[in-house]
């Protein structure tokens, strides 16, 4: 019984593998694109553009957002969500509720190290989010305005977070009082 040796099967052995190793790191270096392309600028109420929730939607092949068109809250509609989700998981998600005056937010914040966002009145960031109460003078009544922010920036240390989200916020707070026809108190 004749077949082939084992010293001549190494060579064709080792070319196969060389020709798998080749397709496979080729496979690895291509990157996804940034899901942020696949995002519309009216996403989020039109609260934010692409560039802007880059960092936090990072890359992906499908981008889905659950958002209505714009953000004016009334009575009879009083809060809105957009969640983005990259590749069936949440990139991002915005929230907006008006709420009765003096009803009280509860902050469950003491555990994520929350700190002040100085340009946004009653602001907090932390890691992988960012709210704010604003007190509102509508048109016809008095309201508080509640945004949360939710979201990190995909592959790097918790706080690099911190930052992207507290100018989010910023954008966010000014943005939504303007929708919502809302003067400071």
């Amino acid at each position: 019984m004749t077949g082939i040796g084992t010293a001549a099967r190494t060579p064709v052995v080792s070319a196969a593998l060389a020709v798998a190793l080749a397709l496979l790191s080729g496979c690895a270096e291509e990157q996804k694109p940034l899901a942020a392309s696949k995002v519309r600028p009216e996403t989020c109420f039109g609260a934010f553009t692409p560039d802007e929730l880059s960092p936090l939607l990072g890359r992906g092949d499908e981008v889905t957002v659950d958002s209505p068109y714009d953000l004016r809250l009334n009575a009879q509609r009083p809060g809105v969500t957009c969640n983005i989700y990259v590749d069936g998981k949440s990139g991002l998600l915005a929230t907006a509720e008006r709420q009765p005056l003096g009803q009280g937010v509860h902050w469950p914040l003491e555990k994520v190290n929350a700190e002040p966002i100085p340009a946004v009145e009653n602001g907090k960031v932390w890691n992988t989010g960012a709210a704010a109460l604003l007190p509102c003078q509508g048109a016809t009544d008095s309201f508080e305005l509640e945004l949360w922010l939710s979201g990190s920036v995909d592959g790097k240390k918790p706080g690099d977070s911190r930052p992207v989200l507290a100018a989010l916020m910023k954008k966010y707070a000014d943005y939504a009082k303007q929708q919502t026809r809302c003067g400071s108190s």
